[in-house]
């Protein structure tokens, strides 16, 4: 048990400075290159991909999947693609400033509630795999984060509501769902 909580919180670190990366790329770039940039990035993401899922070794990517990819993924680099997946997603269909809030809602929510979740006491009724502890931090840390860019009050909304979604057993990686889901929340529940 002990080496899957190290193993996950060292996923969930990389994931929250990931994120932070992506943000800090964004707010540096601008809406357009930043558009760019991702959709670039994800490019050589499936070049990457396509190349690893032929044989090939690549020594530093190896090293960054054996050390934060987890065993049960569908193809090499699947948490990274589907990261810039959503994130491009939510850029291209959604104005910039709410954009960052929700890539942020995504490294940080999901990032801490894990983190959190790991060490949690009390179950989740709809999915005992999932604690109260870890949706509570991602609910808390997300609405702190984004809510330097949007309203407070919709800061909360957007992550109550993304943060019970992302306690459903979905068949769909919560790197794309959550984005895309968030996109979709701000069209029915507009700033």
């Amino acid at each position: 048990m002990t080496d899957t909580r190290t193993f996950e919180a060292a996923r969930q670190w990389f994931h929250i400075l990931f994120g932070g990366f992506l943000l800090a790329g964004a707010l540096t770039l601008g809406p357009a290159h930043t558009r760019l940039g991702y959709f670039v990035a994800l490019l050589i993401g499936l070049a990457i991909l396509q190349f690893k899922m032929r044989g090939h070794s690549l020594p530093l990517i190896d090293a960054v999947l054996q050390r934060f990819e987890r065993r049960n993924a569908l193809f090499p680099g699947q948490g990274a693609l589907m990261y810039f997946a959503g994130a491009l997603f939510v850029l291209s269909f959604a104005p910039f400033d709410f954009a960052l809030a929700a890539i942020a809602i995504v490294a940080f929510g999901d990032g801490f509630a894990t983190l959190v979740g790991l060490y949690g006491k009390w179950p989740l009724p709809w999915n005992p795999r999932k604690k109260t502890e870890g949706l509570l931090a991602f609910i808390f840390s997300a609405a702190a984060i984004s809510s330097l860019v949007l309203p407070a009050g919709h800061a909360i909304t957007y992550s109550i509501i993304l943060g019970i979604l992302e306690t459903i057993d979905l068949p769909v990686d919560d790197n794309l769902l959550l984005p895309v889901a968030a996109t979709f929340l701000y069209y029915a529940v507009p700033l």
